[in-house]
Parts: structure tokens; C-alpha cells; sequence
């Protein structure tokens, strides 16, 4: 009789076993055809892209086609929001991005656009940061700043301090520019040039702005050395045409 109760025993715990690594198999091979089917391309697509932001100069376009473009951007499980964001990034007007997937279908992008400030060297411009970037100008109206690129932010935060010195009197600055030299020469919105130097910058523009105003005739100047421990020198717009006039009339006879 004892027998026969350990057989039964050991029978039913064989049973048991059996039973729960089949129910074991089964879930494993279940789990592994839903990975399957969730990472197969087309199966659990992104189709809803919800773009964030204020955009001034970026267009909705051109973010959607680079998010779009991304082949991973066909199953929304497998998609990787880092390179989603990277790709962001990449673009020229974009200052920061930011991307998070939203069950069961939809990415979510916040895009920060570059907080242009300037225009720099002719062919890039500047954001706030005194970062130099490249994009596509349009119809900006911008201050032009112009140096060595490594001084980009050095270049900026003179403008801000002149255009404070200045604007207090109703001056706008159009250019500045710092020579490899590191001089600094500044043009005023009605195109009179102020060559300021390198040293006691913000005394020389105090100058001009005491002196300036008593120069008769000032439609006719062109530019204010201002170089100076006092006064300053002014050129006048017809010098400037006779003397170009004379320059290019050496040449000519240099050809000759």
C-alpha cells in the first residue's frame, strides 16, 4: 500500500513538472512571435509626429522629412529617440531638440530654433551664445559682425556694450568689424565708419558721441578716426571719391 501511494507520488510530480514546462515553452514561444511581430518593419508603424515649438525660421516641412526620412521611423517599438534627436540637431536652424515616443503611435518633438542674433563674416551667422552657424539667411535684417572666428563671442559682447553706449543717443550700429590686429571699426545705420582702435573703446565712442553732433555738414563725413588721446580726425565723403579717383588713376598709368 506504501508503494503505491510513492508511485502515485512521484507520478503526479512527474506529471506536474511536465505540465508546467509545456505551459513554460508555450509562453516563451508566444512571447518570442510577439517580439517578432512588434519589431517587424510596418507592423506597429509611428503615425502621428506631433512637432512643438516656436518656428520662426524652420519650417514643419523640413522637420518632418528629416524625422520621416529615418527607416526606423516604421516600427514604433525599434525606433531610437536619440538618433531621431541627432538627425534634429543636424539641421542648421535648430538650437536644441528633444524626442519622446507616446503610446501607441505617436513621437513627440520639441525643437528650440537658433536664437539668431547677427550675421558673421559675410557667410554665417551668430546666435546669442556667440555659436557660429550656417543656414539659409533669407530676408533677416541683422547687424553684420565680422573677426577671427574664435572671437565670435568676444565680438558680440562689444556690440551689445556699444550699441547700449550708442543707442542711449539714438545711434544704430549696422557693422563691427575686429581686424586680425584686433582694432575695432564700427559703421553707423546712416554709413559713417568710426575707426576706434584697440584700446579705451568705449572712451572713443564717448568722444564721437560729444563731438559728432557740432561737426557742420555731417551728411558729407564719412568716416572719425578716433584714435586718439584727444580729437579725432574726420574724413569727408569728397576726400574719399578724390582720393579713389587718384588711386585709381595711379593704377592706370601702372598699366600703362
Amino acid at each position: 500500500m506504501n508503494d503505491a501511494v510513492v508511485v502515485r507520488t512521484r507520478l503526479g510530480f512527474i506529471s506536474g513538472l511536465v505540465f508546467f514546462l509545456l505551459v513554460l515553452a508555450a509562453l516563451v514561444w508566444g512571447l518570442w512571435h510577439l517580439a517578432m511581430w512588434m519589431t517587424a518593419a510596418n507592423q506597429v508603424p509611428v503615425n502621428s509626429l506631433i512637432i512643438q515649438g516656436e518656428h520662426r525660421y524652420l519650417g514643419r516641412d523640413e522637420i518632418r522629412e528629416a524625422v520621416l526620412e529615418l527607416p526606423e521611423v516604421g516600427n514604433f517599438f525599434t525606433l531610437e529617440v536619440d538618433q531621431v534627436q541627432q538627425r534634429l540637431l543636424a539641421l542648421p536652424w535648430v538650437y536644441q531638440a528633444s524626442v519622446r515616443k507616446q503610446w501607441p503611435d505617436t513621437l513627440r518633438v520639441y525643437i528650440v530654433e537658433q536664437p539668431v542674433v547677427a550675421f558673421w563674416n559675410e557667410d554665417a551667422m551668430l546666435n546669442s551664445h556667440g555659436d557660429i552657424f550656417r543656414a539659409r539667411r533669407g530676408e533677416l535684417e541683422l547687424v553684420s559682425l565680422s573677426g577671427p572666428d574664435q572671437e565670435a563671442g568676444r565680438v558680440l559682447q562689444e556690440y551689445q556694450a556699444l550699441q547700449r553706449q550708442l543707442g542711449a543717443r539714438g545711434y544704430r550700429i549696422s557693422r563691427i568689424h575686429l581686424t586680425p590686429r584686433f582694432s575695432w571699426e564700427l559703421t553707423l545705420e546712416d554709413g559713417v565708419r568710426l575707426i576706434l582702435g584697440r584700446d579705451d573703446i568705449e572712451a572713443r565712442l564717448q568722444r564721437f558721441i560729444d563731438v559728432y553732433p557740432g561737426i557742420v555738414g555731417r551728411e558729407r563725413v564719412a568716416y572719425l578716426d578716433l584714435r586718439y588721446d584727444t580729437g579725432l580726425a574726420v574724413g569727408w565723403k569728397q576726400d574719399e571719391e578724390t582720393d579713389n579717383d587718384q588711386e585709381r588713376g595711379t593704377k592706370s598709368d601702372r598699366r600703362a
